[in-house]
């Protein structure tokens, strides 16, 4: 068995040793796949309201890093958390359900605002990104959490450290030493806020990136001591298994077990409002009037099946209701990030007051322990049904993955309050290649809509 020691120092050396340069041409298409993702659901994010105020609280001073979505550079702390807590605010960043959390939205703000700061771009900030991103994930798979943990914070602690501590130009004892730390200051989430329809949860990707941050300063500074490394415990949340951490280290990307998202609510509502998008299609070619659906019974995997409110009162109150993705996808054929404007559509709110979510999870007998699998039967006045099911949601790089072409759809309609498209994303990260002094910053600065002037 792999001692906590051993682990710090197997991630230490891995991390310093340019991996990305190794990695398999699957990996670093899904990578850029996951940056270009999250930059395109951020810069879009940016243009909402509620971020726009929160800007405005926080009122950041200058600085060299990029806010994404604006033309302001600010203090490299502000930008972090500003940009990690936007990216995770439409509820598109991108996921990996084998690391239970979001390791691109919760380790990039961090390593894009450093990388900025250092003036590091080309194969560094790829290796940085790549080593972020791995080792969040790996810290989620490996770690047996608490139930009533939310992961938005942890994992961006650990693999952010590990994604600056490379920019800051670590050795392997050094990376070691930040990851430990980052462990070990990792902020605790519940789910009871997200549930009750809290955007607080928003501030914790922010949150959790900046301790990452911190602690890879703490290690370059020489101050971080090691007194049994990596520890078994990620910050009181939850078990860490050293074997599950390391395993595969080097041969197995997690960054391929991702998925994207095309509909603006938590994960665990995707294979319901996927089966109501089916449901959806066949009523509309057999001519069905949607104003007769009378009742909807979803069923659904214990995950979904705990996301029961059918009214709500804020926009992430509705991200986390079953009932609000099924209406919006029967009523609108799409969960868009505008269908949770509060109050309501009248029609999206009459359908979902009549969503009634079951966990069926025996019946659906799902093909692994992350598929998720649902089944939805729409109920009509005339006292005809209809009905579909899905065996997993759209956007699974294994199981269901997006075409390029849909996938462009998705980063193009991300960004459309901003003017910009998916080709505009294209060329910025394209440019994360380019070594050259400002490249970093040139990329970001594509990212700044047209007309900006009211989202700064």
């Amino acid at each position: 068995m792999t001692s906590h020691r051993e682990v710090s120092r197997v991630l230490g050396e891995w991390a310093v040793s340019e991996p990305f340069a190794r990695a398999s041409d699957a990996a670093r298409r899904s990578l850029v796949r996951a940056v270009e993702n999250l930059l395109a659901v951020t810069v879009g994010a940016a243009a909402l309201p509620e971020m726009q105020r929160l800007r405005l609280a926080w009122a950041p001073a200058a600085g060299p890093a990029t806010l994404l979505g604006t033309s302001q550079r600010v203090a490299v702390e502000s930008a972090v958390w500003l940009n990690g807590a936007a990216g995770v605010s439409t509820e598109r960043d991108e996921g990996n359900r084998y690391s239970k959390g979001h390791p691109a939205a919760q380790t990039v703000p961090a390593v894009l605002a450093l990388a900025e700061t250092r003036d590091i771009a080309g194969d560094r900030l790829w290796d940085a990104l790549y080593v972020a991103y791995e080792v969040a994930a790996r810290i989620g798979r490996a770690t047996t959490f608490r139930p009533d943990v939310h992961t938005h914070g942890p994992l961006g602690a650990v693999g952010a450290a590990a994604g600056c501590a490379v920019l800051l130009g670590a050795d392997a004892d050094e990376a070691a030493r930040a990851i430990a730390t980052g462990a070990t200051m990792a902020p605790a989430a519940s789910w009871h806020p997200v549930l009750s329809g809290s955007a607080v949860r928003d501030q914790w990707v922010g949150q959790g990136a900046l301790a990452g941050l911190a602690a890879a300063r703490f290690s370059a500074a020489g101050l971080a001591a090691d007194p049994g490394g990596l520890p078994a415990d990620l910050g009181g949340l939850g078990i860490i298994d050293p074997d599950a951490v390391v395993r595969g280290l080097g041969d197995e990307s997690l960054v391929t077990t991702s998925y994207l998202k095309q509909h603006s609510a938590c994960a665990y509502t995707h294979g319901p409002a996927d089966a109501a998008l089916h449901v959806r299609a066949r009523m509309v070619a057999a001519g069905v009037d949607l104003e007769d659906i009378v009742s909807v019974r979803v069923e659904g995997v214990a995950s979904a099946a705990s996301l029961t409110a059918t009214s709500w009162d804020s926009r992430h109150g509705a991200y986390f209701s079953v009932p609000f993705a099924v209406a919006s996808a029967l009523w609108f054929g799409d969960v868009s990030a505008e269908r949770s404007d509060v109050p309501p559509h009248p029609q999206l709110a009459r359908i979902a007051a009549v969503v009634s979510v079951t966990d069926a999870t025996a019946e659906l007998r799902p093909d692994t322990p992350t598929s998720r699998p649902a089944r939805v039967t729409v109920h009509l006045a005339d006292g005809t049904a209809h009905s579909a099911s899905v065996r997993h949601p759209q956007g699974d790089a294994v199981d269901t993955p997006f075409s390029d072409a849909r996938v462009d759809e998705l980063l193009t309609e991300a960004l459309r309050p901003t003017g910009l498209r998916a080709s505009d994303i294209h060329l910025a990260v394209h440019d994360f290649t380019d070594p050259d002094p400002g490249a970093i910053t040139r990329a970001l600065g594509r990212l700044a809509p047209p007309s900006e002037g009211d989202l700064a």
